[in-house]
């Protein structure tokens, strides 16, 4: 069961150089990537992949969800360790939707096993895991919550489900509907309906503070959340 304490007080039903041999990109990108990268901050090459960035006030956000390390496929998923090894769940146990959507990860192997907020995680060096406040002032820099999630979603219905309300990506954020999994059940839910992001506040010993956007409104929801569920992840740069 997902935990669905609301932190917004709203209430939402239905919870460097690129080589000559270029890496892939960072998880799906749409038609307008490359009209947005005159917006951004730099092109970021991590682990094999090219990942774009836009600016929101003064913040730099990558514009994929993050898609790196090895890809966890056991029939009955385990539970991503402290093993030196970036592991990922692809949504399904689908590794394409990985290359889609990004990967999928509990908050423990975000953090890569600290509790620090604001830490790099498994972001690439100068980057790291959005804070709390860092996700607060971005929502209320496009508007609060009622408004924001409209300008962060990607638009029409390749990506979303119909009706998509209120989608614009006018602030080039590019929010997918990557689903999430939660682990305790073994069950995945919401491809192609909602986004779910991680932040790196911790909020108790068993979960962690996240950000929900749906295919249903033009509402950002920052919720508290299970740490083994496995969610996305967006960087934001260093200041």
């Amino acid at each position: 069961m997902k935990v669905k304490y609301l932190l917004t007080g709203i209430l939402v039903f239905g919870i460097s150089l690129i080589s000559s041999s270029q890496p892939n990109m960072g998880s799906k990108t749409n038609d307008t990537t490359s009209a947005a990268d005159s917006l951004g901050c730099g092109r970021v090459e991590y682990g094999g992949m090219i990942y774009h960035t836009i600016m929101i006030g003064k913040q730099c956000w990558m514009r994929e969800n993050l898609n790196i390390g090895k890809w966890t496929d056991q029939a009955i998923l385990q539970k991503q360790g402290n093993n030196g090894t970036v592991e990922k769940y692809c949504f399904g146990n689908d590794f394409i939707q990985c290359d889609l959507w990004g990967g999928l990860y509990q908050w423990d192997e975000m953090m890569q096993y600290v509790e620090t907020s604001g830490a790099q995680g498994i972001c690439p060096a100068g980057w790291h895991i959005p804070t709390a406040l860092e996700l607060k002032t971005l929502i209320g820099f496009l508007g609060g919550e009622n408004l924001a999630g409209g300008k962060m979603k990607s638009t029409g219905s390749r990506d979303w489900q119909i009706p998509n309300v209120g989608a614009s990506n006018s602030s080039g954020f590019t929010a997918y509907p990557g689903g999430y999994l939660d682990y305790m059940a073994q069950k995945w839910y919401d491809q192609y309906r909602s986004g779910y992001y991680w932040t790196s506040e911790m909020m108790s010993s068993g979960t962690a503070e996240a950000m929900y956007l749906s295919f249903r409104n033009t509402i950002v929801s920052r919720y508290e959340e299970f740490r083994p569920s496995a969610l996305s992840v967006r960087c934001i740069r260093n200041d």
